[in-house]
C-alpha cells in the first residue's frame, strides 16, 4: 500500500480514502493508524505505531503478541468500538473514522460480528434467545429470526440444545452459542478476541476449526486476536504485533 502526497491542509486527524490507495478487493484496511492513550499529564502510551494492514473478503486473520503489543486496540479500532488518533479505518471501502455514533452502531449490529473471550452470553435467557437478541435489535421480522436463530444453531452444532441455559452447556457450547449470536446477522465481517481464552487447548482448537469451517462454507471475513502461537497458526495468515507494530506477517498452511 502506498500513500499518496498530500497537503497540509489534508494532514487531518482521519484521513480521506483519496489520501490512500484503497484495494478493491479488500474488506478491512486500516492505514497508518495510531491510538495515543494520555495516562497523565505528559505522559503517554501509543498502543498502535502506524499500523497498516490489508484483508480481502473471505480471509481468516490472525493477529498475535504479548499482552499490551496493540493487538486488541487494533480490534477496537477496527471494530468501530473506539477512534485512531491517527491514520484512517475502511470497511469495505467506507472510511468508518467519518461516522456518526448512529452510523457507527448501525454498522456494528449489521456489518461486523463479535466473538469474545468471556462468552458475554445473558445467564437468564437460552441458547435461542441469546442469539436472536442481535436480530431483535436490528429490527428483523419474526420469520427472519426464526430461520437465521435455528440456522446457525445448527451450524454450530447446538440446535438440540437451543433451549437450555448458559449454566447447562459447557464452555467450548457456550463459546459456540457466542459464534451463532455473532453470525445471525450475517454480518462481513466476524472479529474474534482470545476465542479460546477461556477454554483448554484441545477444544480451544476444535472452535478455532469451527471457525476456519465458517469461514470457507460462508465465505466469511474473520480476525482473529489470540496470544497462543499454536491457534494463530490456524488461521491462513498471522500478523505478529509488538510495541503497536507489525513486526512480521506469517502465511500459514491453512
Amino acid at each position: 500500500m502506498r500513500k499518496t502526497k498530500k497537503s497540509k491542509e489534508q494532514d487531518s486527524v482521519f484521513q480521506d480514502a483519496k489520501d490512500y490507495e484503497l484495494n478493491p478487493e479488500a474488506m478491512i484496511q486500516t492505514f497508518d493508524l495510531t491510538k495515543i492513550y494520555n495516562i497523565t499529564e505528559g505522559i503517554e502510551i501509543k498502543a498502535l505505531n502506524g499500523v497498516s494492514i490489508d484483508i480481502k473478503k473471505g480471509e481468516f486473520v490472525s493477529v498475535m503478541g504479548p499482552s499490551g503489543s496493540g493487538k486488541t486496540t487494533l480490534l477496537n479500532m477496527i471494530g468501530a468500538l473506539d477512534n485512531p488518533t491517527n491514520g484512517a479505518v475502511h470497511i469495505n471501502r467506507t472510511n468508518i473514522a467519518h461516522m456518526d455514533d448512529k452510523q457507527r452502531t448501525n454498522l456494528r449490529l449489521n456489518e461486523i460480528g463479535f466473538i469474545f473471550q468471556f462468552y458475554n452470553l445473558v445467564p437468564v435467557l437460552s441458547a435461542y434467545e441469546n442469539v436472536e437478541l442481535p436480530m431483535i435489535f436490528a429490527a428483523r421480522t419474526k420469520q427472519e429470526i426464526e430461520k437465521n436463530v435455528n440456522k446457525f444453531l445448527d451450524l454450530v452444532g447446538l440446535i438440540e440444545k437451543k433451549d437450555h441455559l448458559p449454566s447447562e452447556l459447557s464452555g467450548g457450547e457456550q463459546q459456540r452459542v457466542a459464534i451463532a449470536r455473532a453470525l445471525c446477522n450475517e454480518p462481513s465481517i466476524l472479529i474474534a478476541d482470545e476465542p479460546t481464552g477461556e477454554l483448554d487447548t484441545k477444544m480451544g482448537k476444535e472452535i478455532v476449526k469451527l471457525l476456519r469451517e465458517l469461514n470457507l462454507e460462508l465465505n466469511q471475513t474473520i480476525l482473529m486476536v489470540t496470544h497462543d502461537p499454536a491457534v494463530g497458526m490456524l488461521a491462513e495468515r498471522m500478523l505478529k504485533m509488538r510495541d503497536g507494530k507489525i513486526i512480521e506477517t506469517i502465511i500459514t498452511k491453512n
